[in-house]
């Protein structure tokens, strides 16, 4: 049932309920009068100024102003603490207006469910595991975390942070809880809703979100502290909003956030056009004067000091017209502290007492409250939630920021050593409670217990406000020694942020100068600055300083400083020599020096300490595959992902192995299943473009060069142009080749390429010179070199296609293309003794490489050895019955063997193959080949037509020689028209002779 609209009256009083920001609310009502198609409509404002300015005010009446335009609402706040609850709570609120989102409610059902269930796994013990220690989590899978992303540097296209630490440090959890989950759920699709919930909630969420928006003109949702939720949702919301990553809002929903700062510029930078900025500044005097008015504070005498003490603060005028004073008297001495003023009207010394104290905690419940408040008075924790400036929510409530400083403040100022007792009595309480909580688990348990990791956090807090440089120490210890080993990366930033916080509330800068530092950190070089000031914090500890010289090592690797690096990981040897972390920052920086069996050594030993230590069981496999150790790169590898399934990095090298050892398949199915981790990974859209290719699957290759140019890699430049020209789109080929080597002109693959698009079309000198390049740049270029070989035979200057083939047999003794066109060309040559050698190396090398099965065919057919012929040309058309030489070969050995009455059946299929797959062959071999197969079916007529045509069209000089020879060979077979024959080989001789210089130039 929808809810009910409100009544004029009720509109009327929330308007006179809220004063100034005309401009604000005039620009957010205006949008609603221009249609979503429209480009100066917005779909999303961005609120923004200091605490106090009256940004939540602001919201609630946007959000009035939304349903005066019949919009479906929804508003969020800091009170969510993942995008789960952010689609749930939107969810909820629809429902509350008659508009529920049916079935995704059912999926986040499903989800809780399946949460509650892998929460009730996580407390139960492992297989075979001790159960009173509990399942520990492994060391390796936190340091993933900053060696990931180090690991990340190395592949083209990634940035040293992006997104390296979170699906690393995923496996903290996932290592255990995948085992777990799969053996208690019967479906992947459960384990996957609750190892990544975004992927199968969102999706269904905007399903029902586009369905519900089609039945209302207008849906708003409102995102209230954006500045501390922002990190959670920013990149959900850019998803959701702007790049359809999980599908897309519909066209008339607007989305308002507001904050204390501007919006990231990483994650919005590229859609700063479409926010609509509402930046606000304290009222002016006029609004100020209004809002005192409308709250019956009419001496000017007092409005005169309101205005004086507030600044025009909009929280601050609110809260004290709330105590409506009559004298300036009632409003308190201009010159005493502010928070004396608030609490005027608070007669009760204890109430007094009890509003200042509970103003320590960052946020309060019945439980921490008690805490607080001396005896006797905790029963006045209702009336506390019902002060001006205490916002409350769900039973839990916390102080405006603005009126929480300034009584810290008091407070800190007033009684040091009573600061210091107040906060240390928290620090104990939540200590307390975080001792009651490990009784109900297991070993380290704890630190994947939410509630556990809340207690940790303030506990931490009040310790720094109490003795900050103590436990400034103590936390930095922590931090190496625990917290990288055992939390996520969202607790560890609320950690940098407790430490940021608890520095600000207590005015101690050391400690808000380390939140600070940890929260900007965002290169490699501020990891090892950051490195190098914890160690000199931690010195005396020698296991926290290991860790701090081993991840300063491995920043320093990624930024080859490779020396540094190697110096640091020894120095962290020397002071804990059991670290597999410092093991692994050695290998590391052996790696980066190509010092592959020294790091092949130092991973061996880290894994001997860890032999579960996913990210170093990764490195040491690409230390394998760059010793050719492919087998056992495949074995790391794969273990490697059994532990860590989320590593993009990981099954990307794996990827690139696969790639190595030929096994594309392989391959390709490892870059799908990157590219499934990190969906807009060039690097890696540019690998599966290269596993396409190499599969011969070009469209799909096209279509993963394209992608990762977008994404802004040029690594896939030559992908695209191979494709490009493999699919006959050699124009396009050409002009891609053009604007690559604008930038890149000694690229010799893409120069060959473009080579090869203007062999294709048959611009022979343009390909001559690109393939002389490409040769000039890479002597040993056995593309280069066979390509360049084969336009000088289509010219007929066979000396130097005969000299190129030889350089390429000489510079890849391995690979059978290149004997087996020298050996088709000394074959032309008449050389068959060299020829047939030439061919059985390539099929030594290849036993089904076709073109050396039908040129050795044709080599026995020429000696009079059918049987032989009859047996490669067999073999060939085994493998493949669709090639037009093996059809064309296989039809003139029968017609010698056998006479052309009975091979009039090959040729038959021979035409018929060609008209269906004649575009093997360019349009000239198109034309001439008729000739042959025409003449041996008894057709002058058309065999002389298409000597015409050919004729007209200009050939290139091999294709008038390969007529001829053709011609020749069928005078030889039983039953053949001689004087036909003769007569059609006269005008192509003439053409021949024009067109070439001819064998005699191989000699």
């Amino acid at each position: 049932m929808a809810a009910e609209r409100p009544t004029i009256r009720e509109l009327i009083r929330q308007r006179r309920r809220f004063v100034g920001r005309r401009q604000e609310l005039a620009a957010f009502r205006e949008n609603f009068a221009v249609p979503p198609e429209d480009a100066s409509h917005h779909f999303l404002f961005h609120v923004r100024g200091d605490a106090g300015v009256g940004k939540t005010t602001l919201l609630r009446q946007l959000e009035n102003t939304a349903r005066e335009h019949r919009a479906l609402t929804a508003a969020v706040d800091e009170s969510v603490h993942s995008v789960p609850e952010v689609m749930a709570a939107i969810s909820a609120q629809f429902a509350e207006q008659g508009h529920p989102l049916k079935s995704f409610d059912k999926l986040l059902a499903t989800y809780r469910q399946r949460r509650h269930e892998a929460d009730s796994a996580a407390q139960q013990p492992a297989p075979q595991e001790d159960a009173t220690v509990g399942p520990q989590p492994s060391a390796s899978s936190a340091f993933a975390a900053r060696a990931g992303l180090i690991g990340l540097g190395l592949v083209p296209g990634v940035g040293a942070f992006a997104g390296a630490a979170e699906p690393d440090r995923v496996a903290q959890a996932a290592d255990r809880a995948r085992a777990k989950l799969s053996a208690r759920f019967r479906s992947h699709d459960d384990v996957d809703l609750v190892i990544s919930p975004l992927d199968a909630l969102t999706p269904a969420f905007l399903k029902d979100v586009g369905e519900v928006a089609a039945s209302v003109p207008w849906m708003a949702w409102f995102f209230d502290t954006y500045e501390r939720t922002g990190p959670l949702l920013d990149l959900w919301l850019r998803d959701v909003m702007f790049e359809g990553r999980y599908g897309s809002l519909p066209a008339n929903a607007v989305v308002t956030l507001a904050g204390q700062g501007t919006l990231a510029p990483r994650c919005w930078a590229d859609y700063a056009d479409l926010v609509a900025e509402l930046p606000l500044v304290p009222f002016t005097e006029a609004e100020a004067r209004q809002l005192l008015t409308a709250k019956g504070v009419v001496d000017e005498q007092v409005i005169e000091v309101v205005l004086r003490l507030t600044g025009g603060l909009p929280v601050l005028v609110s809260m004290l017209a709330e105590a409506r004073p009559t004298t300036p008297e009632a409003v308190g001495d201009p010159s005493g502290t502010a928070v004396e003023r608030f609490l005027k009207w608070v007669s009760d010394e204890t109430h007094r007492s009890v509003a200042l104290a509970a103003a320590l905690p960052r946020r309060l419940d019945e439980d921490v409250f008690a805490a607080t408040v001396e005896d006797g008075a905790a029963e006045l924790y209702g009336w506390l939630r019902s002060l001006p400036f205490v916002n409350d929510g769900s039973g839990r409530c916390h102080y405006h920021d603005v009126v929480r400083t300034a009584m810290l403040r008091l407070q800190r100022n007033r009684s040091p050593q009573a600061w210091r007792a107040r906060h240390l009595r928290l620090a104990e309480a939540f200590a307390r409670w975080q001792r009651q909580i490990e009784e109900t688990l297991r070993g380290d348990e704890k630190w994947e217990h939410e509630r556990w990791l809340d207690c940790r956090l303030e506990e931490a807090y009040h310790r720094l406000c109490a003795t900050p440089e103590e436990a400034l120490r103590g936390e930095l210890r922590a931090y190496l020694c625990d917290y990288l080993n055992h939390t996520a990366p969202s607790w560890e930033r609320r950690w940098m942020r407790t430490l940021l916080e608890a520095g600000r509330d207590s005015g101690v800068e050391s400690v808000q100068a380390w939140g600070e530092r940890f929260l900007a950190e965002s290169t490699l070089s501020d990891m090892a600055t950051t490195m190098t000031l914890l160690i000199g914090e931690v010195e005396q500890d020698e296991r926290a300083s290991a860790v701090a010289f081993a991840l300063r090592g491995m920043a320093r690797a990624d930024m080859e400083e490779l020396e540094e690096a190697l110096a640091d990981a020894e120095r962290a040897l020397e002071l804990d020599a059991g670290s597999d972390r410092a093991h692994a920052a050695r290998g590391y920086a052996y790696l980066g020096m190509k010092r592959y069996e020294q790091a092949r050594e130092s991973l061996d030993r880290a894994l001997e300490l860890d032999p579960d230590f996913a990210w170093v069981l990764s490195q040491r496999g690409e230390v394998n595959s760059l010793l050719g150790r492919f087998e056992d790169a495949l074995a790391d590898l794969t273990r490697s992902l059994e532990l860590n399934d989320a590593s993009a990095w990981t099954v990307s090298t794996r990827g690139l192995v696969h790639s190595a050892v030929r096994d594309y398949d392989s391959a390709l199915a490892d870059f799908t299943r990157a590219l499934e981790i990190r969906p807009e990974w060039a690097w890696a859209h540019a690998e599966r473009a290269t596993a396409y290719r190499m599969l011969g699957r070009y469209e799909e290759a096209l279509a993963d060069a394209e992608r990762s140019i977008e994404l802004g890699s040029e690594y896939a430049g030559f992908s695209r142009i191979h494709a490009l020209r493999n699919l006959d789109r050699y124009e396009e080929a050409i002009s891609a080749a053009d604007s690559y080597l604008a930038s890149h002109p000694d690229d010799q693959a893409v120069l060959a390429e473009r080579g090869e698009s203007y062999r294709m079309t048959d611009r022979f000198p343009e390909a001559l010179e690109d393939f002389g390049r490409a040769v000039e740049l890479a002597p040993s270029y056995v593309f280069a070199l066979v390509r360049r070989g084969q336009t000088y035979e289509h010219t007929g200057r066979l000396a130097e296609a005969l000299a190129d083939f030889d350089a390429a047999v000489a510079a890849d003794s391995d690979d059978p293309w290149a004997p087996a066109v020298r050996g088709a060309l000394r074959l032309r040559l008449g050389d068959e003794a060299a020829a047939h050698a030439d061919l059985d190396r390539a099929l030594g090398l290849d036993p089904d490489d076709l073109l050396a099965l039908e040129g050795r065919a044709r080599c026995h057919r020429g000696a009079g050895r059918y049987a032989e012929a009859a047996a490669d040309i067999e073999r060939a058309a085994a493998l493949d019955d669709k090639d037009l030489d093996i059809a064309f070969e296989h039809a003139l050995l029968v017609s010698l063997s056998d006479g052309l009455p009975q091979a009039r059946e090959r040729w038959a299929a021979f035409e018929a193959l060609l008209e269906e797959h004649g575009g093997q062959w360019d349009p000239q071999a198109r034309v001439a080949a008729p000739i042959v197969s025409r003449a041996a079916l008894g057709d002058g007529a058309g065999a002389q037509r298409f000597v015409a045509e050919l004729s007209a069209t200009r050939p290139y000089w091999e294709i008038a020689d390969e007529s001829i020879r053709a011609l020749d060979d069928l005078a030889q077979c039983p039953g053949a028209d001689g004087a036909l024959l003769a007569a059609l080989r006269a005008p192509l001789a003439e053409l021949r002779t024009a067109l070439g210089p001819g064998p005699e130039s191989a000699r």
